[in-house]
Parts: C-alpha cells; sequence; structure tokens
C-alpha cells in the first residue's frame, strides 16, 4: 500500500509540473492531499503491520503522519494565498507544488522506513526537495540560504550516513547484517559499546540539522528567513519531526545496550546547549522568522531533555513533539499575514497590529500563551511532565538553569510580540493598500484550540499511540 501510494504521489506531482493551469495544479494538489489523508487513516486501522521488509506502520510513524496530514492541509491552504499575494507565474507555481508533494511523501517515508538504511535516504531526499523550496523566490538571499542548507544538511546527513556504517558494522561482528529496526534491537545487547557510542554521536549530530538541535542547528534559521511562510511552518514543525525519528530510531537501539545511560548524558548535553543557544540568539534577535526560528532549537531541546532524563520523559517529548507542531506552525502561517500588513518580517517595521488587523492579532495572541507554555497551552502539560520528571530524577541544578534560560525567552518573546500588537503603526504605513482575508486566520485557531484541547482532555486513541511508540524502549 505504501509503494502505492508511492506512485499516486509521484504521478500527480509529475503532472502538476507538467501543467501549465492553475486550476488542474490546484485540482491535481487536492486530490493529493484526500490520497494522504486516507493513506494515514489506513495506517492507523493497520498499527503495526508491515509494507514489505523495508517500512512498518508503528505508533511513531503513525502519530507523526497524522500531523503531517492536517498541517498539509493548511499549508496548502496557505499556499495558494501566498502563491496568489505575490502573483507568481505558472511555471514556478507548479514546481512550488510538486515539489511540496514529494516533500510530504518522503516525509511519509521517513516515518515509517523500518530499516535504518531506508530511512536515511528518505531523509536525505527531503533536503533536495526543501532546497528547491527554499530557493522559491529566486532572490539573492534565496539562493544564499539554499546552497547554505544544502551544504550543511548534506554535511549532516554525510555524518549520520558514517554513523549507521559504524552500526552496520556492529551488527555484522554479531553475523548480522540486517539493518532493520526489529533486528537491531534484538542484537544491541550483543554489540561492542565502542561502535554504538561512536554511531549514536554521528547520527545525532548528523541529523541534528534536521531536527533543528544544537549543534547543526544554524542551517534552518537562514531557511526560515527566506522561505516562504508555509515552507518555514514546515521546515520548523513536519520536517524537524523526520529528524527527531532519525535520531529517536537509533536511541531505540541504545536503550537495549548498556550505553544507554552514556548515551541519555549526551542528549541532556545537547538539549541544554539548544536551550542556552536559542536564549543568546533571542537576546539578539530583530527579525520575527529568525525569532520563530530560534524558538523552534529552544523546544527542539526540550524534545532532546525528554529523551535524556527517561521514564516520563519520553512520554513528555513527544507530546510535546506534537504539540509544537501546531502551534508553530500557527505562528508561521500568521506571520505571512503580518508581512502582507508591512512588507517586511523586520521587528522595527511591524506594529499597531491588532487595531490594524483584530482577528489576526487575538490569533497572535493565542499563539503567544501557547509557545510560551502559558496554562491552558498543552505544551504547559508536557513541559510541566518534563521538568516533574526532572526534579524527581535527581537533575534539580539542570532544572533551575533551563527555567531560568526559559524566563528569559519568554521575556523576549513578549517584548516582541507586544510590540508587534500594540505599538503605532509605522508612519508610512497606509491600510487601504491591504486586503484583509478575513479566512486566513481559521487555521490558526483551529490549531491553537486544538492543542488546548490535546493537553486538557487528550481521547484515549492519542495518548495510547504515544505510549505505543515508547513500548520498544522498555
Amino acid at each position: 500500500m505504501l509503494l502505492l501510494f508511492f506512485a499516486f504521489a509521484l504521478s500527480l506531482s509529475v503532472a502538476v509540473l507538467l501543467s501549465n493551469n492553475k486550476l488542474v495544479t490546484k485540482i491535481l494538489s487536492f486530490a493529493f492531499i484526500i490520497i494522504q489523508l486516507l493513506f494515514s487513516i489506513y495506517t492507523f486501522f493497520h498499527l503495526g503491520e508491515y509494507d514489505t521488509d523495508y517500512f512498518k506502520y508503528d505508533s511513531l510513524g503513525v502519530l507523526l503522519s497524522f500531523v503531517l496530514s492536517v498541517l498539509s492541509l493548511a499549508t496548502f491552504y496557505h499556499s495558494i494565498i501566498y502563491l496568489k499575494r505575490h502573483q507568481c507565474n505558472i511555471k514556478h507555481e507548479s514546481v512550488y507544488y510538486a515539489s511540496l508533494m514529494m516533500l510530504i511523501t518522503t516525509m511519509m517515508s521517513s516515518y515509517f522506513a523500518e530499516n535504518i538504511a531506508v530511512m536515511w535516504v528518505s531523509i536525505e531526499a527531503t533536503t533536495l526537495l526543501v532546497s528547491v523550496l527554499i530557493f522559491h523566490e529566486r532572490t539573492k538571499e534565496a539562493v544564499e540560504a539554499t546552497w547554505k542548507y544544502l551544504f550543511i544538511s548534506s554535511v549532516g546527513v554525510a555524518f549520520a550516513f558514517i554513523g549507521i556504517l559504524f552500526l552496520s558494522m556492529a551488527v555484522e561482528l554479531e553475523a548480522s547484517g540486517n539493518l532493520s529496526l526489529t533486528n537491531l534491537v534484538s542484537k544491541a545487547h550483543l554489540m561492542n559499546p565502542i561502535w554504538l557510542k561512536i554511531a549514536f554521536l554521528l547520527v545525532l549530530t548528523g541529523f541534528s540539522a534536521k531536527m533543528g538541535l544544537f549543534p547543526l542547528h544554524t542551517v534552518a534559521v537562514d531557511a526560515h528567513t527566506v522561505a516562504p511562510p508555509p515552507i518555514s511552518a514546515f521546515i520548523s514543525t513536519t520536517l524537524m519531526n523526520v529528524g527527531f525519528v532519525g535520531i529517536f530510531r537509533i536511541f531505540t537501539v541504545i536503550s537495549h545496550s548498556s550505553i544507554l545511560h552514556w548515551a541519555q548524558n549526551v542528549l541532556l548535553v545537547a538539549g541544554v546547549l539548544s536551550v542556552f543557544m536559542s536564549t543568546i540568539q533571542l537576546l539578539r534577535i530583530k527579525h520575527f522568522k529568525r525569532m520563530f526560528a530560534f524558538s523552534s532549537l529552544e523546544h527542539m531541546g526540550l524534545v532532546a531533555l525528554g529523551l535524556g532524563i527517561g521514564g516520563l520523559g519520553y512520554y513528555a517529548a513527544i507530546l510535546h513533539l506534537v504539540f509544537h507542531s501546531f502551534v508553530k506552525a500557527s505562528l508561521f502561517y500568521q506571520i505571512g499575514q503580518v508581512q502582507q500588513f508591512f512588507k517586511s518580517y523586520w521587528i522595527k517595521d511591524s506594529s499597531g497590529y491588532f487595531k490594524l488587523n483584530p482577528t489576526g492579532g487575538m490569533a497572535m495572541i493565542l499563539g503567544l500563551i501557547s509557545i510560551s507554555a502559558i496554562p491552558p497551552s498543552g505544551l504547559f502539560m508536557s513541559e510541566f511532565m518534563l521538568f516533574k520528571t526532572m526534579v524527581l530524577s535527581g537533575h534539580l541544578y539542570i532544572t533551575i538553569i533551563v527555567l531560568l534560560l526559559l524566563s528569559i525567552i519568554i521575556y523576549v518573546f513578549c517584548k516582541n510580540i507586544f510590540h508587534l500588537l500594540y505599538d503605532s503603526p509605522p508612519a508610512h504605513f497606509n491600510l487601504n493598500d491591504i486586503k484583509i482575508n478575513s479566512y486566513e486566520s481559521i487555521s490558526q485557531f483551529v490549531f491553537l484550540f486544538l492543542v488546548i484541547y490535546l493537553g486538557i482532555n487528550p481521547p484515549l486513541f492519542f495518548t495510547n499511540l504515544i505510549q505505543s511508540a515508547l513500548v520498544i524502549l522498555n
């Protein structure tokens, strides 16, 4: 079934690429979204089943595929608005939609890859496809950011590839060259700890470029700055989830070996450094999209801390990952509307937004509350679980340091968002030049209220998916 989905996606992407009609392009894109959503539903009802020898519908993949499907629908909707607003020609529009469809397809492949080598190939493919989307506006800044993304991401994925090679060598020493996750987990206790340590360090470093985690987090920041807002939403959410899956799969193998405690300490260091680097950068930030990008670094650091703590921290990490996806996407969708008003993403150029667009202003306020993990945000629940586990596990000093850093981050966010909302509009601003789309903020309200609901009253199937995804760690 997965191969059939790949075939449909490839056929529709080629058809979009060859199409010279905007209506046909939108119809084919809508057909792709429907097929993707139906496939996600199919995987839920076939949970735990294999699809060929290389893919498996495991709980983590199913959960993240649902997040991807929902955000894909919103991203296509906001892409339509964005492309219409910028009067994009049909050729560039076709390339945009075709690349976006194939990017979604390769992310689905990454989520369900049961074979580590296939997962690596899928993640590498996302690098090429997202680079096309970063380059969409074809400006000098876009060219620079695209090449930087290609270079650093490729170097990162190369590190991950070397790590997988070390892992395969450890497997072959046990007379089994099968790189399926099931086989690796069953043989993990027999593998040489030195090989496993080298493999984990290389994979963590390499896939940190995708997850937006220290040390290769910088690659995503420039990409956010120049990419269209709907694509920035994808880079900062579902694509970071791909990086998490890559690290999580290898961590799963490590969890059944003698070096689990060592690997968790490495994740704790990476998590604290990520939050620290985010704080330092946010103190000097002057650009809204870069602010959101460094905020993603902070939240991925918290996810790494969850894996590093273990126990309830595992659950908090995945819960935080899901909630962050919806909240951060909402902020990027809304900042696209802000740019329509002020023709700029620079903080100094944007103010008085609440008076000019009350609906968008309310969405931004709710987004600020949510991303800051202030109740009733679902992120409050995931962070509460995380810090409770950290205190109970004896990591009091780390807890205090991270909480202090988060306090600074919340201050910076509030200062800049309040400036956007309530300061006097720029002197050169003319509201008559703006066409307000009253429906553009609907997706943000839906996602932000969804995060509140899932945090307060999560449905049973949602919690079961997260718990099932963690069974393999025990």
